[in-house]
């Protein structure tokens, strides 16, 4: 039985669609829903870059890594504040540091995630080309089910 999900969001599109299904699925088998940025800094997404403008921040004044954590925490919130909209009752929000693969597999033992649900494609890089993405490393590595969302 399902009773813990772990939903990766990092802000695109792809990630967004996943937390959809993610608490569709959560609030029909009553789970606990953990939802999981890992910020590392990279390119800025456009949810994080309206935070920065409502918050005024000065850009040439921020700190990357902690912008895309002050960033990441609202964007969960708001995720949050959307899961509970559709019947999600247990809800938890992380920001963590680190790999972002072996993070979220990390983060989902932490959490005993029975299922780790993430969106295809993300706000990687290059590297993610190379390397296969971040994705496919879970899918590779987690011991749990993983839902991988277009």
């Amino acid at each position: 039985m399902i009773s813990s999900i772990l939903v990766a969001i990092d802000g695109s599109s792809h990630s967004m669609r996943s937390a959809d299904t993610a608490f569709e699925i959560a609030a029909a088998l009553k789970a606990k829903a953990v939802l999981l940025n890992v910020a590392k800094p990279r390119e800025i997404p456009d949810a994080m870059r309206k935070f920065a403008e409502a918050e005024q921040f000065p850009q040439q004044e921020v700190d990357l890594l902690e912008f895309l954590k002050r960033g990441a925490e609202n964007m969960l919130s708001e995720a949050a504040d959307k899961a509970r909209s559709v019947g999600v009752e247990d809800v938890v929000c992380e920001v963590k540091e680190g790999p972002i693969a072996r993070t979220i597999i990390a983060r989902g033992e932490h959490h005993n995630a029975n299922m780790i649900v993430m969106g295809s494609r993300g706000m990687g890089d290059i590297e993610g080309y190379l390397r296969g993405g971040v994705s496919h490393r879970v899918e590779l590595m987690a011991k749990c089910p993983v839902l991988i969302v277009k």
